[in-house]
């Protein structure tokens, strides 16, 4: 059986929101136009490289520490508090899982965060390990990222399969041999939706329409 790699934000969790208002909002104040490229690579980072990123491109006139703040209350109540899973995930890896699927989280929000969400909505058994870039030190857009998860399994890159709603991983992923599935998450993906589209092996509205015939078959 396949080993399942997924994304949280945007993919499980109903959370994009939480980064990209305050994210726009700064942007907006400081009239910064932020490029694909350069979107791809905020979202790569975990949280301290973001808040660095945004101090250094944008937000010149403000202190790392002043920028944190901005930001940090906000996250940490919505992880712990407040963010829900999209429609149908729950019951569809509860059943992944019955099946005797192994899965994992393969993210770049800090660990912290995800580990209080996915234990305040009762399914972080259902993980073997949470990967990211805070604990492994591999930013989500470098192979070294997916290789590690990767040996964790003691697999090849063809027999996992990862589903993730970013252009930027189903990229480095794909880059790998990792199977990928394209997951739509409007309106934040909109804009790269037909480039994951064409680089992703299936693309989905919905991680559950992804039933185990078509992972095996990935």
């Amino acid at each position: 059986m396949k080993k399942l790699l997924f994304d949280c934000d945007g993919t499980i969790l109903d959370s994009m929101h939480i980064w990209i208002k305050p994210i726009n909002s700064l942007l907006d104040k400081y009239n910064y136009k932020i490029t694909k490229e350069e979107k791809g690579e905020i979202e790569s980072m975990n949280f301290i490289d973001t808040m660095k990123w945004l101090n250094i491109n944008v937000c010149t006139d403000k202190s790392e520490d002043e920028v944190i703040e901005y930001f940090y209350h906000t996250i940490e109540d919505g992880y712990k508090n407040n963010l829900m899973p999209k429609e149908k995930t729950v019951t569809y890896l509860k059943r992944l899982k019955k099946l005797g699927y192994d899965m994992c989280i393969c993210s770049s929000t800090d660990y912290k965060h995800l580990k209080n969400a996915l234990e305040r909505l009762d399914i972080i058994e259902l993980f073997d390990f949470i990967h990211t870039p805070d604990k492994s030190g591999f930013k989500k857009s470098e192979s070294e990222y997916w290789q590690y998860a990767l040996d964790k399994y003691k697999i090849g890159p063809s027999d996992a399969v990862l589903f993730d709603d970013a252009l930027y991983a189903v990229k480095s992923a794909g880059k790998v041999g990792i199977k990928t599935v394209g997951v739509k998450d409007f309106p934040y993906n909109e804009n790269e939706w037909e480039d994951i589209k064409k680089i992703s092996d299936i693309f989905v509205d919905n991680i559950a329409e992804v039933n185990e015939e078509k992972i095996e078959n990935l």
